[in-house]
């Protein structure tokens, strides 16, 4: 199975609970995310949030809403280097 349909299919699998995903970012660094992927839109605080969301899934980025900082942050599945710790 390619890397790609991997993470997403591990992603589909966690559903509504809490996920940490650990990627690689465009400047080569590496980045730490503790969020949800399926926020309610009480969560994001509007309509306007969960369109945030859809735009990048658009752009085939992966939307993940990061508890830490209350924002959306986003990833490519290929990106993709640890879910949960489990190495992909």
């Amino acid at each position: 199975m390619e890397k790609k349909q991997r993470v997403l299919d591990l992603l589909e699998a966690q559903g509504t609970k809490i996920v940490t995903v650990t990627f690689i970012k465009a400047d080569g660094s590496e980045r730490v995310v503790n969020g949800l992927l399926k926020p309610t839109s009480k969560i994001v605080g509007s309509d306007r949030g969960l369109a945030q969301g859809e735009a990048m899934r658009s752009r085939g980025q992966i939307p993940i809403w990061e508890i830490k900082e209350g924002k959306w942050k986003s990833f490519y599945a290929e990106k993709v280097e640890l879910i949960n710790g489990e190495k992909i």
